[in-house]
């Protein structure tokens, strides 16, 4: 679902490996306003976003667009499992239906323009009632209706399993979609209460033709069909030899007319991005962490870096069910034996923003139910209490050696090391040297990621991986994902993104709590209950949060660095006067 963000493990640009996860709302904080016009201008790293945010009547009309795309177009379809990739999610913003836009804190507002109102009702399941604005219709004329969203819910609810969809996240929870007094209406009846109904209400209905049939929405979607899309701009023109995309203004659209009179897309590989855009060849560039492209960038003319906090953090996996971690208190002494500033100081060495280590599972650090869990457990970087835990659970230090032995085996833990991916190599490095001052052999183990990802990580062949989660608005939606399971014949059996295959007590017990409770200050207590039991069970080390860094031309307004918002509200996009 391009509304919630879901998991798969993906390949991102440069091999940084990436799984998209729940995440959550950042605290509002005012974005730069500008950039110089010769090189470029940063905002604070823990700004919801750097946009330069501009009314829409200080911008001029006219003026055109480049951006990119780094693989050919397989689908258009972005709810299947071959179309779901932020860059396919950027590149059709422009032309798809958005019912609810997000701020870079990642609160959603309502859409107007498809959208009049949304009415709850707990009874005592929820029922949501959405009043459609009946200007909205799709590119052919024909108005967005009720039958679009019930051809949705029936394609993505997972009741027929032919439909390759990319997850059925929300849309599995609900009973039934029907027209109320007409077209113009939708009730939404779910099983019980859901309090994320938003995620997936705002990404819009797909057209009913496109999600009729499982043959429809697999591949029906493979060449561009126009009626299936709305918004702002449309296709003018898709050269497949080239894989160049390019909008203009949609004459069909009823809203507030788009400022820029072009949208172009260009395939470029990812590598050639930097260069791309220091040439002008490109107006938008997500630098990632590479601190070259960053360089690069920060002195191309006439444009500004933007800064924001992003959704974006690395962490450590530990393997639970390895023997030698299978002991909480090893788990917690690795916890307390590694040195991540150290880790995020030469993973971002060379890129701006605050470089300290992130201390939640479920919230980045400007994310509304941010607690430090390290702070709160006392379970943050201390060697000598490291030392202490290995003593207790019998890991006695050799002197001659240096590595601590237990029942004449060595302390010995394997990270598997993702070659090719600098920030995986650099955190094997500084985790062993750290590790090895409280007398663990962490032994670093390359993985070749073009023949064995993910495949490592989902057989569980390692003691400790580093990886990268993003997040999302919904920082409480479907925890159990990564850190639940179910019971089976007595067993406990993990869910697949819970590679740490790890029960926690305390998120099994609470997980169908903060699935339904709609009082925001009562969810956020059991999540940061959950957060906590996470942290003290050794699930998961994360390292750091990633700065969103994104270079723009200097004088574009309304994008750039978007934080959980993730993609720009077009018709807003333009060039100061």
């Amino acid at each position: 679902m391009k509304a919630s963000r879901i998991l798969v493990p993906a390949v991102a640009a440069a091999l940084a490996l990436t799984l998209a996860a729940c995440g959550g709302p950042s605290t509002t904080a005012k974005p730069s306003a500008g950039g110089s016009a010769s090189g470029s201008a940063s905002a604070p790293a823990k700004a919801a976003w750097d946009i330069n945010e501009t009314a829409y009547d200080q911008l001029s009309a006219g003026g055109e667009f480049v951006g990119s795309i780094s693989y050919p177009i397989a689908t258009w379809n972005v709810n299947s499992v071959d179309g779901n990739d932020q860059e396919l999610l950027t590149l059709e913003s422009p032309i798809s239906p958005t019912y609810y836009d997000f701020k870079g804190d990642g609160e959603a507002v309502i859409n107007n323009d498809y959208l009049l109102e949304a009415k709850t009702e707990v009874k005592p399941n929820l029922v949501v009632t959405l009043e459609l604005n009946p200007k909205a219709v799709w590119n052919d004329g024909k108005v967005i209706g009720a039958d679009d969203w019930i051809a949705t819910w029936k394609a993505l609810n997972g009741s027929n399993k032919d439909f390759r969809v990319a997850s059925t996240d929300g849309w599995s929870e609900v009973t039934k979609v029907e027209a109320g007094k007409d077209q113009q209406e939708v009730i939404i009846t779910f099983k019980s209460t859901y309090p994320d109904w938003t995620s997936i209400v705002s990404g819009g209905p797909i057209r009913a033709e496109g999600a009729a049939t499982p043959k429809a929405f697999n591949d029906g979607w493979k060449d561009y069909v126009d009626s299936y899309f709305t918004g702002p701009f449309k296709v003018e023109n898709w050269d497949k030899t080239s894989g160049t995309v390019v909008m203009v203004p949609n004459d069909k659209w009823w809203g507030k007319k788009p400022l820029l009179t072009k949208l172009t897309w260009k395939q470029i590989k990812a590598e050639a991005l930097a260069a791309a855009f220091a040439n002008h060849e490109v107006d938008y560039y997500d630098i990632g962490a590479d601190a070259d492209g960053y360089a690069q960038a920060k002195g191309a003319q006439d444009s500004v870096v933007r800064i924001a906090a992003g959704p974006n953090y690395r962490h450590f996996t530990f393997n639970a069910k390895s023997p030698v971690l299978a002991d909480v208190n090893v788990r917690q002494a690795l916890f307390q034996g590694i040195d991540r500033t150290i880790i995020a100081q030469s993973d971002l060495a060379g890129l701006p923003g605050d470089k300290v280590p992130l201390n939640n599972n479920l919230y980045v650090s400007n994310q509304v139910g941010y607690v430090d869990e390290a702070k709160a457990t006392g379970l943050d970087y201390n060697p000598d209490q490291a030392k202490a835990k290995l003593d207790a659970a019998g890991w006695a230090l050799n002197s001659s050696t240096g590595f601590r032995e237990k029942d004449g085996k060595e302390l010995d833990v394997t990270f598997a090391v993702l070659g090719g991916v600098k920030a995986s190599e650099n955190e094997g490095l500084q985790a062993q040297k750290s590790l090895k001052a409280i007398g663990v052999n962490l032994k670093l183990k390359t993985v070749d990621v073009q023949k064995d990802w993910p495949g490592v990580l989902t057989k569980h062949d390692f003691d400790i991986i580093a990886f990268s989660w993003i997040g999302t608005p919904y920082p409480l939606l479907n925890i159990g994902q990564i850190y639940g399971g179910t019971e089976k014949d007595g067993k406990f059996v993990p869910n697949d993104s819970n590679f740490a295959q790890l029960k926690i007590d305390k998120v099994q017990e609470l997980k169908p709590q903060i699935d339904t409770e709609m009082d925001p200050a009562k969810r956020t207590e059991l999540g940061n209950q959950v957060a906590q039991a996470i942290w003290e069970a050794g699930h998961t080390l994360p390292l750091y949060q990633r700065p969103m860094l994104v270079g723009v031309r200097a004088k574009l307004a309304n994008i750039g660095a978007l934080g959980m918002a993730r993609v720009p509200k077009w018709e807003l996009v333009g060039y100061v006067k």
